[in-house]
């Protein structure tokens, strides 16, 4: 695997916490190169006062940037998600000094924190072959958020239909609930070319954590059809087909893209949920599910994924399927995806929803 490194604005003791990371990564047979081109991540030195991004040219190049605090802050958390937004990265490493005396790797007495999109948060020592093992999984994923339109949506499923009724009413409830967080609105930290990248690469316009999905059968369209929330879009105001909430007719596992069949008016940058590799999976693989939630929340007692892969990877999709697989009926349970949220799945949206009312604790559970 070939990677970068890109210095923005760093300093001497930054440049050594990145020596000790790209000697980690040689050491595991990976290539250092001086292009940036062909590589499969970027090393991206900054800093959190002013954090500089580095603009991939595409979604497959990792970003994992690479700051430092003199001091332990209250707002770490806060801040290095903020330095995560606007370097657009797909990881921040904050290095900050270390809370107990403990000798940590080659740095002495310091500490490292973890930030990812999805809100995981969590801090270790700073031990270069444990760092390097926790970016493995993440830079070597693939994503699978690409969208194919086609204009064919029936004509009676183009205003509404009983299932997106459905998935408006709980997008609705999981509102109330407080488990649909939006961390930072996005036009007060990016500037409007930041967001315009951000558009090109993710085809995202928002920050609205978690979705729904439910099946609904059209055998013109496909085997296994379903309707699913928009990407970004607010799930407590979900109004229209073909842009708040598509329908996904199949899957295209060899290029990574959902199917959408659509309405002739529908919104040429609407793209539906990154996680919609995972759903569409769950629904070839178990056909008693029919219908699936996913929020940034918590239950007692669930299997969990034991790596922290990014929302819309396959290697994700395939984890939580495995899970499905180790639970006593796949098509009715909750399964854990580390430091992130659940992925619930139900015979339809009213049974999920009354099995998990009462039941979410707000706050997940971070670990390493």
């Amino acid at each position: 695997m070939k990677f970068a490194v890109i210095r923005n604005g760093s300093n001497s003791k930054l440049n050594d916490l990145a020596d000790g990371i790209v000697r980690a990564c040689l050491a595991h047979g990976h290539e250092i190169s001086s292009e940036t081109n062909g590589v499969r991540f970027v090393l991206n030195l900054t800093n959190v006062e002013a954090p500089r991004a580095f603009r991939r040219r595409s979604q497959s190049i990792f970003v994992v940037s690479l700051v430092a605090m003199d001091e332990l802050r209250e707002d770490a958390q806060s801040v290095c998600y903020r330095t995560l937004v606007r370097s657009l990265s797909n990881l921040v490493l904050c290095v900050v000094p270390s809370t107990t005396l403990r000798p940590t790797g080659t740095n002495g007495r310091s500490e490292i924190y973890f930030t990812t999109p999805e809100a995981g948060f969590y801090l270790l020592p700073f031990d270069l072959e444990a760092i390097y093992q926790r970016i493995l999984p993440i830079v070597s994923s693939h994503f699978a958020t690409d969208n194919r339109f086609t204009v064919d949506l029936p004509a009676q499923y183009c205003g509404t239909s009983p299932i997106v009724e459905k998935i408006k009413r709980y997008g609705r409830e999981l509102d109330a609930l407080g488990v649909l967080p939006a961390p930072f609105p996005l036009r007060q930290i990016l500037s409007e070319e930041d967001l315009q990248h951000i558009y090109r690469i993710y085809g995202i316009t928002g920050a609205s954590y978690g979705n729904l999905s439910a099946r609904e059968r059209i055998p013109e369209l496909g085997k296994t059809t379903f309707w699913m929330t928009g990407r970004g879009v607010n799930k407590a105001n979900i109004a229209k087909v073909g842009r708040d909430v598509l329908l996904v007719k199949g899957f295209d596992d060899e290029h990574g893209a959902a199917l959408l069949s659509v309405p002739a008016y529908y919104d040429p940058k609407a793209r539906v949920s990154v996680d919609a590799v995972e759903h569409s999976l769950i629904y070839r693989t178990f056909s008693d599910v029919g219908a699936i939630v996913h929020v940034h929340a918590w239950m007692d007692g669930v299997l969990s994924t034991r790596q922290n892969y990014p929302c819309g990877t396959r290697e994700l999709a395939e984890e939580v399927v495995g899970l499905l697989h180790q639970t006593d009926d796949p098509s009715q349970a909750a399964v854990g995806l580390k430091n992130h949220g659940l992925t619930i799945t139900g015979h339809s949206l009213g049974q999920i929803f009354e099995r998990i009312r009462g039941k979410l604790l707000t706050e997940v559970p971070m670990f390493a």
